[in-house]
Parts: structure tokens; sequence; C-alpha cells
């Protein structure tokens, strides 16, 4: 899949522009709170101030231009530094791509200057555990992780525990959705609560839609088989099952991802990149993006046009049934002072302060902490009370390479470069020398 990767990137830098949130004025502040605090100290642990790297994915990769306006997750580290608890933070972003990031940790880990923090995705759990030694909470605060935990909603931690541990802090929880432009809607004279309403409604409305601008009125926001989960689990089928077995061969599955190549064929589906769909969604010639909600910050603040949000049509007759996504903060310092040096930075990120800072990135609200919703999340939330199951947990050591083969054939079968049927089975075909031995 040579796009992945780009597809990737793109998902991470849309989410950079956020809200206009003044990194000079958030400082100014946390820098008063942090008055009081001496400088020069250091956490009674270590015998001298301790730093830290935090690697994660929303920062300026090398060889980009850094964005304008400083992500959250930079004002998070500032905010946290500007205390002067002796644990200083230091961001780093090798690249914009998940999966990327966690290759040069592991590296980084062989070479024994392991990062403190990485920002691991929900589908990388088994290979943070297997593949790279993820240090639980647990082991790192002791009796401390609950404290922390409590301030979470019971249904986000089941994303981040295996072996009756929490391998890691949730950050980053979102969902698919469908954005769309309400101009291009209005010229139409289409209700989105009609089209958006079930796939056959989609398919009957669409033309009426592509009328208005000419193009195709679908793009592709995410890794495709983030999509394609959610898609297929509306349909009664899955991508994995309890034993982490494909089963995206199933009559369902090869139903609901015929849904999106019957599109394509339609001329209603935009074959390209993410950056292509991204662009032209921007730009006003393509009418409805399927992505994160964590995009919602940088789209509100880049598109000239009216911008709606809608959850995604279900297939008649069956409940929509959407897959989270996102990441959590994972420990892999291997040296205890630094173990207790992050576990100082995970608490901070995981109080309400720390939590303002982070919701202004659009992702959803994973703790019991009372923020407002921002305008246009309604329909992530409305997702999220009908219950959002776990982004597929890919299997084993090799989990990386079952995704990547999955996501192959997902954009193929798309393309209708392969049919649903033959490449759903070639893909399980593909994967199954890789999975563990059970």
């Amino acid at each position: 899949m040579a796009d992945r990767d780009q597809q990737a990137v793109q998902r991470q830098q849309h989410e950079r522009q956020e809200h206009g949130f003044n990194r000079r004025t958030f400082l100014r502040g946390a820098s008063a709170a942090a008055g009081a605090s001496a400088l020069g100290s250091w956490p009674a642990f270590a015998a001298k101030p301790v730093e830290i790297v935090f690697m994660h994915v929303w920062g300026t990769p090398p060889g980009q231009q850094a964005a304008a306006t400083a992500h959250p997750v930079q004002l998070l580290i500032d905010a946290f530094n500007a205390k002067n608890t002796g644990v200083t933070v230091r961001g780093e972003t090798p690249s914009g791509d998940y999966f990327a990031t966690l290759q040069k940790a592991q590296a980084q880990l062989a070479a024994g200057r392991p990062p403190a923090l990485v920002t691991t995705p929900w589908s990388q759990i088994n290979f943070a555990i297997q593949g790279l030694g993820v240090v639980s909470l647990e082991k790192i605060s002791g009796n401390q992780a609950q404290q922390v935990l409590a301030n979470y909603q019971d249904s986000v931690l089941p994303l981040v525990t295996a072996n009756k541990e929490t391998v890691g802090l949730p950050l980053a929880f979102s969902c698919p959705v469908m954005y769309y432009n309400k101009d291009i809607f209005k010229k139409a004279g289409v209700d989105p609560a009609e089209l958006f309403k079930d796939w056959d409604s989609f398919k009957r409305l669409g033309p009426k839609i592509k009328a208005v601008t000419g193009n195709p009125i679908l793009g592709l926001g995410n890794n495709a088989d983030w999509e394609a989960q959610s898609i297929i689990q509306c349909n009664g089928g899955r991508v994995l099952d309890d034993n982490s077995r494909p089963v995206w061969d199933s009559k369902e599955a090869v139903a609901a991802m015929q849904t999106i190549a019957d599109l394509n064929k339609g001329g209603l589906y935009l074959q390209s990149t993410v950056p292509e769909a991204n662009a032209a969604f921007i730009a006003g010639s393509l009418a409805i993006w399927m992505a994160s909600i964590a995009s919602l910050g940088s789209l509100s603040k880049q598109v000239k046009f009216e911008l709606g949000t809608s959850p995604f049509p279900v297939f008649a007759g069956k409940p929509r049934k959407m897959s989270s996504g996102g990441s959590f903060v994972g420990c892999y310092a291997r040296n205890k002072d630094e173990q207790q040096a992050a576990w100082e930075f995970i608490k901070f990120v995981g109080s309400k302060e720390g939590m303002g800072v982070w919701l202004k990135t659009g992702y959803l609200n994973a703790t019991k902490f009372d923020f407002p919703m921002l305008p246009g999340q309604d329909a992530a939330y409305i997702q999220l009370r009908e219950g959002l199951t776990r982004e597929s947990a890919w299997p084993g050591s090799r989990a990386a390479e079952i995704q990547k083969v999955w996501g192959t054939y997902v954009e193929r079968i798309w393309a209708n470069d392969i049919s649903a049927e033959e490449g759903t089975r070639q893909a399980k075909q593909q994967v199954m020398p890789l999975l563990p031995k059970a």
C-alpha cells in the first residue's frame, strides 16, 4: 500500500492547526501558576533533574515545515515543564505516522536509548507488549495508577488493559464521522439527514450532489482499514474474531466492502490519496469526506464553506457499530528514574488541567471531567453513546504487517482492482502465516 504512510501523515497533519489556541498566552498563564515552584528543584526519587523524551506524532517531522500554531500536545508539554517539578519533557516527532514512530522507538530500544513515552495506537497494543515491552502504569506508579484512571470513563479503560494491567494512559480517542459541505447540499436540494440515513439513500441521492460539482462526492480521510472496520461492523460482520483471527471474508463483510466499491463504479467515490481527498474537500470540489473527528479543529479553520458533520450511514434495518480510534501514551523507559519521571508527566496529562489543553484538538473526551462539546462533535458523540468497539488490535509481534496486508486489499477492493469476494479471500490467505501460533 504505497500511500499508507502518506495517508497517516496527512491524518496527523490535519490535527495540528487547532482553534487559535495561542501558545504564548497559554504559557503566560501556566508560568504564573507555577510561580511558587522553586527553580532547580527536582523530584524526590531522583538525585538530580531528569529529562525524558515523549515521542509523538503531532509535531513536525524532520524536513517538514513547522505549523504556524503549536499543537495542543506541545502546549501540554510546555505547561508541565513550566511547573518546574524537576522533570523536563522533550517532545520528538520522527514521523507523523503512528507505526513509523513505533519503529523509531523500537530502534532506540535496541540501541539502549529508549524514549520514555511514545504515542501508541490502540491497534498496536499487542505489538507494544510483545514487540516493544511497554511498561504498565501499575509498575511505574504502584497504587497511584488507580487514582488517575478513576478519572476516565469505564468504557475507555478496556482499550488499554491487557493481562489485567493498564499498558498506557488513554489520550487520543476518536471515531470516524462524515464531514460535508453544507453549501453544496443546499445547491443540490438534498437533505443531509436523508442522504446519510443509510447506504441505499446515499447511493440514491448521491448523483444529485455530484450534479452540482461534476466530481465524485465521497473521499477517504484516514487509513482505509479503519474506515472498513466500521463499515463491516455496521453490516453485521467483523474484521477479527474473538481469537484475533481474520473473518473479513464473511458474507456480511464482503457485502459491506462491495458497497463502497459500487459507489466507485457509480462515479461517487473519489479514488485518490488521503492528501488529495483532503485538498479537494477543503477546496470545495469534494462534497463529503469520511475522516476522524480529530480533524474537526483544523477543518473548521481551513474551509471557506459551512461545515457539517454526520454519523455514518447504516445498512437498512441494522444498528450502527462504529470503531474507536486513536492512541495511548505508553511508557518504554527502562531506567527507574525515567519511569518515575514519565509517571509525573502522565499524571499531569490525566488531570483536568492537562485534559483542558488536550481537548482543544477535537478528540473526544475520554474522561469523566466536564468539558464543553466543540461545534460539530455531536456526530461523534452520538456514535459514542451507541457504543464504540475497539479498533482492531492486530495480533502478535507481526501485527503491523498484518494490518498493512489488509489495508492494501481494502484499497484495492474499493478501487475495483479486485472483487470484494476475491480480495477478502486473498487477504486472509496472505496474513495466515503472519499470525501467532494458536
